[in-house]
C-alpha cells in the first residue's frame, strides 16, 4: 500500500548531463578506419542493440583486456554480426544427415537451450538455429557466399562449422575457449564462456597487431581481420585484405564491424547522462524513502515520491527490460524494469501505461504517464529501486540514483 503524503516539498533533485560522441568510419580501399572509439561505452539494449542479459558479460570481457581499443561496443558489434546474439546459431552443416559437425558430445551441452523435443526435431530435419548474421541481407553476397544461400560441395568440406553466440569453430574453441563462468565446463554454446573467450582472443590479436605498425589498417582493424580469417591471412596480405580479391569477405567484415560498433552505444539526448541514465520525471521530491506511518502496510514508505501532476511523461531511468506493465493493486497502474546489473526499478500510480512486457528500453524511453491510480490521496509518481521484481525487495533509491550521477 503506497498512498501519497505530499504537503511539503523536501528537496529538489539535480540532474547531471553528459554526452556520447560516436565514431566515424573511413570507407577507403584499405578499410583504413580512422574511427575513434566512442567516449561513452554504455551498451544500447533492444533489437537494434544488445540483449540486457549479455550486456554485463560483454562489458566485463572488454574490461579484462588492457588494450583500450577493445571496447564493449566493438565486441557487441562482432556478436551481433556473427549470430545476432543467438546462443544456438550455427553456420553450415558439413554433411546431409543433420549431424552436429562438431565434437561427438556437442548436442549434450550443459547449456544448450533446446529441449529434448527440439533436439530430436533438429536431428530429423537437419535444421539447427537461425542462420548466422555473418552475411546480412542488406549486403551483397561475396564470391564465397552464393546468392542462393547454398555453398558449393567443396566448400562444405573446407569451411568449418561455427557455433554459438560468438561463432567459434570446434578447432578454434579447443585452443581459445575458456571457462568464463568457472563452472568447470568450457561450453561453446554458453554465452558465459563464449563471450569472455571472444574478448580474450581479440585482446591477443590486438597485442599482436600492435607489433606490426607497417601493416595496412589500424590495430583494431587488423585484429578484426585476424579474428575473421586467421592471423596468417593478415600476414599474407600485409594487413587487412583489399576490397577485391579472394579475401574480399574479410575486408567486408572489418568494414561492417567498424561501421556498426558506434551504433551499439546509447545515444546522447535530453536529460540522459553519459551511460544512458536519467530521472523518471522532472519534479520535486515528496515523501522520502522509509518515512514511517500507518498509511503503508509495512509501516514504512517503500520508495520515493515525485510531486508531478497527472499526465506527466514518465521515463525509464536506464537501459533494461520491462517485466511488469499494467494493474498492480494498491500501486495502481505500474511498470517494473529489470536492469542489466540485476536491479529493478518500479514506477507506480500511472494514469496510463505505454510500456509492454518484454520491451527493451533505454534511459529516457517513455513508459507511461503519471496519475493517481491505486491507493493514493493525490497525483504523483511513486518510484522504487528493488533487488527483485516484487513488493518487499526495495532498497533506498537515493544511493542508487546518486551512483548513476542523477542526484547530488
Amino acid at each position: 500500500m503506497v498512498p501519497v503524503i505530499v504537503v511539503v516539498v523536501l528537496t529538489p533533485i539535480s540532474i547531471g548531463v553528459g554526452a556520447v560522441m560516436l565514431g566515424t568510419f573511413d570507407d577507403s580501399e584499405a578499410a583504413d578506419g580512422n574511427a575513434a572509439a566512442p567516449i561513452g561505452t554504455e551498451l544500447k539494449p533492444g533489437d537494434v542493440g544488445v540483449p540486457v542479459i549479455y550486456a554485463k558479460l560483454i562489458r566485463d570481457a572488454a574490461a579484462d583486456c588492457d588494450e583500450k581499443s577493445l571496447t564493449a561496443p566493438v565486441l557487441a558489434a562482432q556478436l551481433k554480426r556473427a549470430s545476432n546474439f543467438s546462443a544456438r546459431a550455427r553456420s553450415v552443416a558439413l554433411d546431409e544427415s543433420g549431424g552436429s559437425g562438431g565434437s561427438e558430445d556437442a548436442g549434450e551441452s550443459l547449456t544448450d537451450p533446446r529441449t529434448d523435443d527440439e533436439k530430436a526435431a533438429d536431428e530429423e530435419t537437419g535444421e539447427e538455429s537461425p542462420p548466422s548474421a555473418e552475411s546480412p541481407s542488406d549486403e551483397s553476397p561475396s564470391a564465397e557466399s552464393p546468392s542462393d544461400g547454398e555453398l558449393p560441395d567443396e566448400t562444405l568440406t573446407e569451411r568449418p562449422v561455427t557455433r554459438g553466440i560468438a561463432q567459434f569453430s570446434d578447432a578454434d574453441w579447443a585452443v581459445d575457449g575458456i571457462d568464463g563462468n568457472k563452472d568447470g565446463v568450457k561450453d561453446i554454446l554458453d554465452p558465459a564462456d563464449a563471450i569472455p573467450s571472444l574478448g580474450r582472443k581479440m585482446c591477443t590479436l590486438l597485442e599482436t597487431a600492435k607489433e606490426h605498425p607497417g601493416y595496412r589498417g589500424t590495430p583494431l582493424e587488423l585484429a578484426l581481420a585476424g579474428w575473421h580469417a586467421g592471423w596468417k591471412t593478415v600476414e599474407k596480405y600485409g594487413g587487412v585484405p583489399r576490397a577485391t580479391g579472394a579475401d574480399e569477405e574479410t575486408y567486408q567484415y572489418v568494414k561492417a564491424v567498424m561501421k556498426s560498433y558506434p551504433q551499439m552505444v546509447v545515444p546522447a539526448g535530453g536529460a540522459v547522462v553519459s551511460g544512458g541514465w536519467t530521472l523518471p520525471v522532472q519534479g520535486p521530491a515528496g515523501t522520502p524513502y522509509h518515512q514511517r506511518g500507518s498509511s503503508w502496510s509495512t509501516g514504512l514508505h517503500t520508495g520515493v515520491d515525485f510531486v508531478v501532476p497527472t499526465g506527466t511523461a514518465v521515463k525509464a531511468i536506464g537501459p533494461g527490460e520491462v517485466v511488469t506493465a499494467g494493474a498492480g493493486g494498491d500501486y495502481g497502474n505500474q511498470v517494473v524494469i529489470r536492469h542489466e546489473d540485476g536491479t529493478y526499478s518500479q514506477y507506480a500510480h500511472l494514469s496510463q501505461v505505454k510500456a509492454v512486457v518484454g520491451q527493451s528500453v533505454l534511459g529516457g524511453t517513455l513508459i507511461g504517464w503519471s496519475g493517481a491510480t491505486g491507493n493514493v490521496t493525490g497525483p504523483h509518481l511513486h518510484f522504487e529501486v528493488r533487488t527483485g521484481p516484487a513488493f518487499g525487495s526495495d532498497i533506498s533509491p537515493i544511493p542508487y540514483l546518486r551512483a548513476k550521477g542523477l542526484i547530488s
